[in-house]
């Protein structure tokens, strides 16, 4: 037990430290008692009643308040009672004049922690001082204890509500990751398959054109064929060898659009003439269709691609007669106004569905004929859209009115009169390069 300096209760000096003693008796003994405390080492002030021990409390805090309680003092059980509800509640040792089973019962409950009878046993009273004392600073460890580990339990409770959102934001991080993998690797399936398509496709059509042109060739050859089969032949090797051309001016204006290095030569364009003059080429080269061509009078001139354009116009006009049978017509129309040069290629085939409106613009895309697929590359409309897009102009697709498809789909090209040709420009290669072949 610690030592402490005795108080001089003459200069009104407060004992604060541990081990410090309120005694509230009034008795004659009472300062014998404090003597005998001070003594042994303790810091005693002595009050005679309960109302000044009140006061003392108010001023300082002791570890033990020893109260000499008559058998009917109300003013030492009150005190009793408003130490319980103290904060820092020092503990209470009762003096009871009569050793009673209610002054026992009385001293207990009002909270005192023993009672002792007068006439004091010295020695009783050290060694109960001194357990009081011990159970006073167990007590005051197990409080301490008691809120280290309430401390400890928040912080667990803490680090486990940090832990539990991290494991949840590592988690949705996780998940979303995956989520990304896997569309990645759906995309680089698609990819995969679509690049084992288009070289499937590539090696199709190559093979359709290559065939033919072998073998007329070699025809032209035979040293038995007349000058007019021969001639024959030779047209029609030039006729394959151009639709070969064709083929690959498409593959290669697809790859430019999706690489986004697509280019345009823009200048003033007669495009009545110039898409006129696609019409008779196609007149004379399928004569089993009937061709149609509508125009405005005079002249229609836009600033566009001329090549580009015939280009866009062809691949419509030749999905026309691939979706048509024979004898079918195909009609053509160009029309100016407010500015806009509108090109409507329009046939009389089994028209589009309206589910496949869109779907038909994307590349190697094709729909059924007669339950089998069309022959080509699929890229025609895509192609054809590019090109118009290029263009800052707009493709679209409706089928005849009527309510029934059997009469047939109509592809219209808005164009602007004008088009910026060098915001057009996004390959600085030779513009030569990637335009179709005449």
């Amino acid at each position: 037990m610690s030592q402490h300096t005795p108080t001089d209760e003459s200069n009104g000096a407060v004992p604060t430290s541990s081990g410090a003693i309120l005694l509230v008796d009034a008795t004659p003994s009472a300062e014998t008692l404090a003597a005998v405390l001070r003594h042994d080492g303790y810091e005693v002030q002595r009050v005679e009643h309960p109302q000044e021990a009140q006061e003392a409390l108010r001023h300082a805090r002791y570890d033990l308040v020893v109260v000499d309680m008559p058998e009917e003092s109300a003013a030492a059980r009150t005190l009793l009672a408003r130490l319980r509800n103290t904060d820092f509640a020092p503990t209470c040792i009762v003096l009871a004049r009569y050793a009673t089973l209610d002054t026992a019962l009385g001293a207990l409950r009002a909270g005192a922690y023993d009672y002792l009878v007068e006439p004091i046993d010295i020695e009783e009273l050290r060694l109960t001082l001194k357990h009081a004392l011990e159970q006073r600073q167990l007590r005051r460890e197990l409080a301490e204890r008691v809120t280290q580990l309430e401390e400890a339990h928040r912080q667990l409770s803490d680090f486990n509500r940090q832990l539990h959102r991290r494991v949840e934001d590592a988690t949705l991080e996780l998940q979303e990751k995956v989520r990304a993998l896997d569309e990645a690797n759906q995309k680089l399936e698609a990819a995969h398959e679509e690049h084992q398509r288009f070289i499937a496709m590539v090696a199709h059509e190559m093979r359709g054109p290559l065939t033919p042109l072998m073998n007329y060739a070699g025809l032209a050859r035979h040293p038995n064929a007349s000058p007019e089969k021969r001639a024959e032949y030779l047209d029609l090797v030039v006729e394959h060898a151009k639709r070969m051309s064709r083929l690959v001016d498409d593959l290669q204006t697809a790859t430019r659009l999706s690489a986004g290095r697509f280019t345009l030569k823009t200048e003033p364009v007669d495009l009545r003439a110039a898409i006129d003059e696609l019409v008779s080429q196609f007149a004379s080269s399928h004569r089993d269709r009937a061709f149609r061509f509508q125009a405005d009078e005079g002249p229609i001139v836009a600033t566009v691609d001329s090549d580009r354009i015939t280009q866009a116009v062809r691949n419509l006009m030749d999905n026309a007669i691939k979706y048509t049978s024979e004898g079918s017509a195909i009609e053509i129309e160009v029309h100016d106004s407010d500015g806009v040069v509108r090109i409507a290629v329009g046939d009389y085939g089994a028209g589009i569905p309206q589910a496949q409106m869109e779907r038909i613009f994307q590349a190697y895309t094709q729909l059924k004929r007669d339950d089998e697929e069309a022959s080509g590359s699929g890229l025609g409309l895509y192609i054809t859209r590019g090109i118009v897009a290029a263009h800052a102009g707009e493709l679209t697709v409706r089928n005849r009115e009527g309510g029934a498809r059997l009469h047939g789909a109509i592809f219209t090209i808005a164009l602007p009169s004008h088009v910026d040709a060098g915001s057009r420009l996004a390959d600085t290669s030779d513009p030569a390069s990637d335009h179709p072949s005449a």
